[in-house]
Protein backbone atom coordinates (compact mmCIF):
# COMPACT_ATOMS: atom_id res chain seq x y z
CA UNK A 1 0.00 0.00 0.00
CA UNK A 2 0.90 3.56 -1.02
CA UNK A 3 0.82 6.16 1.56
CA UNK A 4 0.47 9.55 -0.87
CA UNK A 5 -1.80 12.37 -0.40
CA UNK A 6 -3.57 12.67 -4.06
CA UNK A 7 -0.59 11.10 -6.66
CA UNK A 8 3.19 10.95 -6.22
CA UNK A 9 3.47 14.34 -7.90
CA UNK A 10 1.12 15.96 -5.79
CA UNK A 11 2.58 13.85 -2.05
CA UNK A 12 6.21 15.46 -3.59
CA UNK A 13 4.84 19.27 -3.84
CA UNK A 14 3.12 19.31 -0.78
CA UNK A 15 6.29 17.66 1.33
CA UNK A 16 8.49 20.22 -0.35
CA UNK A 17 5.95 22.89 0.97
CA UNK A 18 6.61 21.54 4.12
CA UNK A 19 10.08 21.43 4.08
CA UNK A 20 10.17 25.25 2.42
CA UNK A 21 7.25 26.77 5.23
CA UNK A 22 9.20 25.09 8.31
CA UNK A 23 12.78 26.29 6.91
CA UNK A 24 11.11 29.78 6.95
CA UNK A 25 9.39 29.62 10.30
CA UNK A 26 12.54 28.66 11.80
CA UNK A 27 14.52 31.02 10.20
CA UNK A 28 11.89 33.81 12.26
CA UNK A 29 12.30 31.75 15.31
CA UNK A 30 16.06 31.61 15.42
CA UNK A 31 15.94 35.43 14.71
CA UNK A 32 13.68 36.17 16.94
CA UNK A 33 15.89 33.88 19.60
CA UNK A 34 18.65 35.85 18.79
CA UNK A 35 17.02 39.65 19.68
CA UNK A 36 16.14 38.16 23.42
CA UNK A 37 19.74 36.89 24.09
CA UNK A 38 21.45 39.49 26.03
CA UNK A 39 25.07 37.50 25.85
CA UNK A 40 26.03 35.59 22.88
CA UNK A 41 29.52 33.36 23.90
CA UNK A 42 30.88 30.81 21.67
CA UNK A 43 28.78 27.85 22.47
CA UNK A 44 25.35 30.17 22.00
CA UNK A 45 26.91 31.25 18.76
CA UNK A 46 27.49 27.29 17.90
CA UNK A 47 23.57 26.41 18.67
CA UNK A 48 22.11 29.52 16.59
CA UNK A 49 24.48 29.21 13.36
CA UNK A 50 23.10 25.01 13.92
CA UNK A 51 19.56 26.27 13.85
CA UNK A 52 19.94 28.53 10.67
CA UNK A 53 22.19 25.88 8.86
CA UNK A 54 19.35 23.13 9.50
CA UNK A 55 16.19 25.53 8.80
CA UNK A 56 18.60 27.08 5.81
CA UNK A 57 19.13 23.06 4.97
CA UNK A 58 15.02 22.40 4.71
CA UNK A 59 14.43 25.59 2.44
CA UNK A 60 17.32 23.93 0.38
CA UNK A 61 15.53 20.84 0.30
CA UNK A 62 12.01 21.80 -0.32
CA UNK A 63 13.24 23.64 -3.15
CA UNK A 64 15.09 21.00 -4.48
CA UNK A 65 12.27 18.68 -4.41
CA UNK A 66 10.15 21.16 -5.80
CA UNK A 67 12.30 22.56 -8.71
CA UNK A 68 14.55 19.83 -10.07
CA UNK A 69 14.06 17.73 -13.13
CA UNK A 70 16.12 14.72 -11.50
CA UNK A 71 14.12 13.58 -8.30
CA UNK A 72 16.43 11.23 -7.10
CA UNK A 73 18.90 13.30 -4.73
CA UNK A 74 16.72 16.05 -3.87
CA UNK A 75 14.46 13.03 -2.41
CA UNK A 76 17.98 12.00 -0.48
CA UNK A 77 18.57 14.94 1.17
CA UNK A 78 14.64 15.14 2.04
CA UNK A 79 14.91 11.77 3.60
CA UNK A 80 18.57 12.82 5.48
CA UNK A 81 16.31 16.36 6.69
CA UNK A 82 13.43 14.29 8.07
CA UNK A 83 15.62 11.30 9.27
CA UNK A 84 17.01 14.32 11.61
CA UNK A 85 13.84 14.85 12.87
CA UNK A 86 13.26 11.47 13.94
CA UNK A 87 14.77 11.51 17.47
CA UNK A 88 14.64 13.94 20.03
CA UNK A 89 16.74 13.53 22.86
CA UNK A 90 17.96 15.08 25.97
CA UNK A 91 21.14 13.06 28.22
CA UNK A 92 23.73 14.48 31.10
CA UNK A 93 23.16 18.03 29.93
CA UNK A 94 23.48 17.68 26.13
CA UNK A 95 20.42 17.31 24.13
CA UNK A 96 19.25 17.97 20.43
CA UNK A 97 15.09 18.36 18.73
CA UNK A 98 14.91 19.40 15.89
CA UNK A 99 11.69 20.12 13.30
CA UNK A 100 10.43 21.61 10.67
CA UNK A 101 6.45 22.15 9.15
CA UNK A 102 5.04 19.93 12.06
CA UNK A 103 5.13 17.23 14.51
CA UNK A 104 3.87 14.84 16.68
CA UNK A 105 5.96 13.61 19.18
CA UNK A 106 5.94 10.97 21.53
CA UNK A 107 8.36 10.20 24.65
CA UNK A 108 9.64 10.26 28.25
CA UNK A 109 11.10 12.48 30.49
CA UNK A 110 13.02 11.49 33.90
CA UNK A 111 13.58 12.34 36.33
CA UNK A 112 9.35 12.98 36.52
CA UNK A 113 8.93 9.53 34.78
CA UNK A 114 6.86 12.22 32.74
CA UNK A 115 4.93 10.42 29.10
CA UNK A 116 5.14 13.70 26.52
CA UNK A 117 2.60 13.88 23.59
CA UNK A 118 3.03 17.21 21.37
CA UNK A 119 1.38 18.14 18.19
CA UNK A 120 2.27 21.18 16.18
CA UNK A 121 1.25 21.93 12.85
CA UNK A 122 2.85 24.94 10.74
CA UNK A 123 5.58 25.47 13.05
CA UNK A 124 9.11 24.75 13.42
CA UNK A 125 11.26 23.91 16.45
CA UNK A 126 14.82 23.64 17.49
CA UNK A 127 16.63 22.83 20.79
CA UNK A 128 20.19 22.21 20.94
CA UNK A 129 22.25 21.82 24.91
CA UNK A 130 25.40 22.07 25.56
CA UNK A 131 26.55 21.09 29.34
CA UNK A 132 23.17 22.11 30.61
CA UNK A 133 20.17 20.60 32.71
CA UNK A 134 20.38 17.10 34.03
CA UNK A 135 16.80 16.05 32.59
CA UNK A 136 16.46 12.56 30.70
CA UNK A 137 14.67 13.04 27.26
CA UNK A 138 13.72 10.56 24.21
CA UNK A 139 10.96 11.77 21.93
CA UNK A 140 10.12 10.22 19.11
CA UNK A 141 8.68 12.39 15.89
CA UNK A 142 5.88 10.28 14.35
CA UNK A 143 5.27 12.91 11.24
CA UNK A 144 8.94 12.90 10.58
CA UNK A 145 9.29 9.05 10.64
CA UNK A 146 6.01 8.74 8.42
CA UNK A 147 7.30 11.59 5.86
CA UNK A 148 10.84 8.97 6.14
CA UNK A 149 8.88 6.25 5.33
CA UNK A 150 6.87 7.90 2.01
CA UNK A 151 9.95 9.46 1.11
CA UNK A 152 12.03 6.08 0.39
CA UNK A 153 8.98 4.35 -0.90
CA UNK A 154 8.85 7.88 -3.23
CA UNK A 155 12.96 7.16 -4.06
CA UNK A 156 12.37 3.11 -4.97
CA UNK A 157 9.49 4.31 -7.63
CA UNK A 158 12.17 7.13 -8.72
CA UNK A 159 14.76 4.42 -9.20
CA UNK A 160 12.65 1.98 -10.92
CA UNK A 161 11.65 4.23 -13.05
CA UNK A 162 15.17 5.28 -14.21
CA UNK A 163 16.04 1.73 -14.73
CA UNK A 164 13.39 0.92 -17.01
CA UNK A 165 13.63 3.41 -19.73
CA UNK A 166 10.58 2.85 -21.18
CA UNK A 167 8.53 3.94 -18.41
CA UNK A 168 8.19 7.60 -17.69
CA UNK A 169 8.01 8.94 -14.60
CA UNK A 170 4.94 11.04 -14.74
CA UNK A 171 3.53 7.53 -15.38
CA UNK A 172 4.94 6.36 -12.51
CA UNK A 173 3.48 9.11 -10.41
CA UNK A 174 -0.12 9.33 -11.83
CA UNK A 175 -0.26 5.73 -10.20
Amino acid sequence: MKLRIGDTERTIVILSWLQIVGGITGIGLVAYLMLQTADVNGAVLLIFLTGLALFTFSIYCGKSLLKDKNKIPAVILSIVNYAMQVIQWSLLGYGFSYSTGAEVTMGISIPALDFKFNIAAVSSSFNMSINSGTEFMLKVNLIAVMVVWVLSDILDELRTANMDPELKVEEIATS
